[in-house]
């Protein structure tokens, strides 16, 4: 059989990367229940976002966005990959497409905030070289610990 991979770009109010949005929100509710507690919502706001969708033969499995800070530096923001699609690269591919991008753009840095739970994307942005702050707690969301990450282009 034959593997397509495919990474289409996207605004950020486009129904796929909405429903990506909104699975990262339920993943992350299920991992830190206080984050729905308190308001946490990952489906605002997505028309400052461009963002990219995995699709293998032609099926969604995962989505990446980016989200200009000022003029040389953006966010990644909204990284999901389907439960039974993780373990064989596919951020990977999703990361190397949004940098790739902001570097066309212009971008000298991508940054974002990680939740210390995360464990596994934890380990996969360090594989990706980004750079880690000290962990830091949340006051707005129960003292839940996260880190910045950032990394030049």
């Amino acid at each position: 059989m034959v593997i397509f991979y495919e990474v289409k770009q996207v605004k950020g109010t486009d129904p796929v990367f909405f429903e990506y949005s909104k699975k990262l929100e339920d993943f992350q509710f299920n991992l830190m229940p206080v984050l729905k507690e308190k308001g946490y919502n990952l489906t605002e706001n997505l028309d400052e976002i461009t963002g990219f969708i995995l699709h293998i033969n032609d099926e969604p499995v995962g989505s990446i966005g980016l989200k200009k800070i000022d003029e040389t530096t953006c966010e990644i923001v909204r990284v999901f990959i389907d439960e039974n699609s993780r373990g064989y690269g596919h951020a990977r591919l999703l990361f190397e497409r949004a940098e790739n991008h902001a570097k066309k753009l212009g971008y000298k840095k991508v940054e974002m905030v990680a939740w210390c739970k995360a464990k596994s994307a934890l380990a996969l942005y360090k594989k990706l070289g980004y750079n880690f702050s000290e962990e830091k707690e949340s006051e707005w969301f129960a003292g839940l610990q996260y880190v910045e990450l950032s990394k030049d282009l």
